[in-house]
């Protein structure tokens, strides 16, 4: 047998010679992020390996940044357990709360994105900080086994017997394919959670959110849960969308500008074609919020949502702009989430 210390002892578990590290976590209700099957494709199953030091594999050199594989992070799937191994894990890992619920009602909000919202069986209820995410167990079929994927949570913290969550199709992808195509409303869904250090912080802050597609569901999040306990801070939002056609949620953004003290939205489209009706921002939501963001905006917090390049981009323009690093706060999407 091999002994797996997890977080310098504090707990221990034992396998069989061969076995891989993430079937085990998961047999013992440690479920980390997957979305490829343990296949190595979505470098989401990373965690530290303190001891042995082991070589990486063709998957973890593509999908590990430099920085993590000199921190000794590895891929679990990757891992063939063959000597006892010592490794980290966030607690948040250890301690989150396994759910079982109903789908309630799925609608798509564009061609690609769909809202499902997940009502609570056991527990009836949750608790969670707006902008934190769960993780949907995928249920196993011939040749693949179950995994886990992770959403961001898109409701307000005030409803506590039901979630909402923002979908994007990952075309080719397993587990929004069977979101898409597979998952029929009234069918039990399971997933564990709350996690994730990206919520809102309890400051008095002027607050700054710049998402793209389905970015939105953290913002939202936030967004509803200050509309709906009355949070009186300042904040504007830029959203991006490629056209008028990827927009959602515009009736409900415009509520809540109508409806909070000191809150703007701002969408922007960069590739609505020249001539359309659409009379509101264009181009790149980075290269909008630049334009918007002028004055001393250094007081500022700022919540980023969206894909690598344009959280990049955006760190970019917050660091000229004077807002430091420990005040911007970022949720990056798909393998990029992992990396953080």
């Amino acid at each position: 047998m091999v002994k797996v210390s997890i977080n310098n002892g504090k707990r221990v578990l034992e396998a069989k010679e061969g076995e891989m590290l993430i079937d085990v976590l998961s047999a013992q209700g440690i479920h980390l992020p997957s979305a490829c099957g343990s296949k190595g494709n979505c470098g989401l199953c990373k965690l530290k390996v303190v001891e042995p030091e082991i070589p990486f594999t063709k998957h973890e050199l593509e999908r590990l940044f430099e920085d993590k594989r000199n921190e000794a992070f590895h891929l679990s799937c990757q891992i063939s357990l063959k000597q006892d191994i010592n490794i980290e894990i966030p607690q948040e890992y250890l301690t989150s709360q396994e759910y079982t619920a109903k789908l309630a009602s799925r609608r798509l909000l564009t061609s690609d994105i769909i809202e499902l919202t997940l009502e609570l069986i056991s527990p009836a209820s949750i608790s969670f900080n707006p902008g934190q995410y769960i993780l949907i167990k995928v249920p196993p079929k011939e040749g693949r086994k179950a995994f886990m994927r992770p959403f961001s949570i898109a409701s307000s913290n005030a409803d506590t017997s039901f979630i909402q969550l923002n979908i994007r199709r990952n075309p080719g992808g397993i587990c929004t394919s069977w979101i898409f195509d597979e998952l029929k409303q009234g069918e039990v869904v399971k997933f564990s959670g709350p996690r994730g250090n990206f919520y809102m912080h309890n400051t008095e802050r002027p607050m700054l959110f710049i998402a793209g597609g389905s970015g939105m569901a953290p913002v939202r999040s936030i967004l509803k849960t200050m509309h709906h306990f009355r949070i009186n801070r300042k904040a504007i939002y830029f959203f991006g969308a490629l056209s008028h056609q990827d927009l959602f949620y515009l009736d409900e953004m415009e509520k809540l500008q109508k409806e909070m003290d000191d809150f703007r939205f701002i969408p922007a489209l960069s590739n609505e074609p020249e001539g359309s009706s659409w009379q509101g921002e264009r181009g790149l939501i980075p290269e909008v919020a630049e334009r918007y963001l002028t004055g001393d905006v250094s007081e500022y917090e700022a919540y980023l949502c969206g894909k690598p390049a344009m959280i990049q981009s955006c760190i970019s323009i917050l660091t000229i702009k004077n807002i430091p690093s420990e005040r911007t706060y970022f949720d990056l999407f798909n393998v990029a989430k992992s990396q953080k």
